[in-house]
């Protein structure tokens, strides 16, 4: 039996943006009550909420969210835990390489910190769990394609961004602010990502779902 769960933050007006970023802004354009339907419109940034990180974010040259192929974002991924890391705390390369057997070249990667659990505007930018630089190499290194976090693979202040740019420098889609991870009791899922393909984009909001498999309770 399939079990499905949405890794999906929604887009509203009262939620986490990056520091100095606009609040999405929402619109009634139509409604029933004068109009014949309902038609709303929104105005945000391409990076917000639940999204991908295309390697053009910051890669001269690198593929944008129109040009990533599928395959890289459905199928089967693993689920590390870290949960016990805690607040402004790193994931290492050390941590990593305990789970050196899966991190298999082409492995869709999620990263289960907890951290879901923080979204709300005061809190989810304040000493979320990362990674660190030699951990961003190493996963590069596996040649993975694509990795899950939330919020984010590198600290707000980082210098230069240079923990994105390893990865994303090395082909690696990133899947960013996943909720819900947290209800995943399995270590791996079938994962189904699906941004629009704006034309272009270094990266866009997306809906993604995690698939699992359990077992029928007999009687």
């Amino acid at each position: 039996m399939k079990h499905y769960i949405d890794l999906t933050h929604l887009i509203e007006e009262d939620m986490p943006v990056w520091p100095e970023e606009p609040q999405p802004e929402i619109r009634e354009l139509m409604t029933l009550g004068k109009d014949i339907c309902t038609v709303q419109s929104i105005q945000f940034n391409n990076h917000l909420g639940t999204h991908l990180d295309a390697p053009s974010h910051f890669i001269e040259e690198g593929i944008t969210i129109d040009q990533i192929p599928l395959e890289t974002l459905i199928g089967k991924a693993i689920i590390l835990d870290f949960t016990g890391k805690g607040k402004s705390s790193l994931i290492t390369r050390e941590d990593l390489q305990q789970h050196v057997d899966r991190l298999e070249p082409g492995a869709r990667v999620l990263l289960k910190t907890g951290w879901d659990k923080n979204f709300n505007p005061v809190a989810f930018f304040e000493g979320f769990p990362c990674l660190t630089l030699e951990a961003a190499e190493f996963l590069a290194s596996r040649k993975i394609r694509l990795l899950g976090i939330t919020p984010s693979p590198s600290p707000i202040d980082e210098p230069g961004q240079a923990i994105h740019k390893t990865l994303l420098g090395a082909g690696i889609v990133l899947l960013e602010a996943v909720k819900n991870l947290t209800l995943i009791d399995q270590d791996k899922c079938e994962l189904i990502i699906l941004p629009p393909p704006f034309k272009n984009f270094s990266g866009a909001p997306c809906r993604v779902v995690a698939v699992l498999e359990v077992q029928e309770s007999e009687g």
